[in-house]
């Protein structure tokens, strides 16, 4: 039964140039083989590769195939968890527009008001002493904020 070729083999070739030194090397080794360590150059080539794959994985050299493209199902698990982070998310927002208005207020800056207005008062309004600085102001909405919690 050896001559009979098995209907699930695949036979891959392998060209080697002569001209090319490395391929020389190869094939000088693959046609002298020590038969009593390898019996087939063919089992040699498939230990060589797989010795490869084995020590730089096979995701390394096979192109990957791309998933098909299938509908995709929220599942209320998913829904809980973006509800939370939306709602952390706004938590989070709302807590630094409170600071933010907080510090105005405390330090008397008019909040409220557009920008444009904000400019035209600061010219027509100097600071007097008693304005506090910034990590006076941020250090006060934190307390506040803390406080609520």
């Amino acid at each position: 039964m050896m001559g009979r070729r098995l209907e699930y083999e695949v036979k891959t070739s392998v060209r080697l140039n002569m001209s090319n030194p490395q391929h020389v090397k190869i094939n000088d080794v693959i046609q002298n083989l020590d038969p009593k360590i390898f019996k087939s150059k063919n089992q040699f080539i498939i230990d060589a590769i797989q010795f490869y794959i084995d020590n730089y994985g096979k995701e390394t050299f096979v192109i990957k195939k791309k998933e098909k493209e299938r509908a995709e199902y929220i599942r209320s698990e998913d829904i809980d968890d973006i509800k939370e982070e939306v709602i952390e998310a706004a938590t989070n927002e709302a807590r630094k527009e409170v600071i933010r208005l907080l510090g105005g207020v405390i330090s008397g800056m008019n909040v409220g008001q557009p920008v444009i207005m904000q400019a035209a008062n600061s010219e027509a309004q100097e600071p007097t002493e008693d304005v506090m600085d910034d990590a006076d102001v941020a250090g006060l909405a934190m307390g506040w904020m803390s406080k609520g919690d």
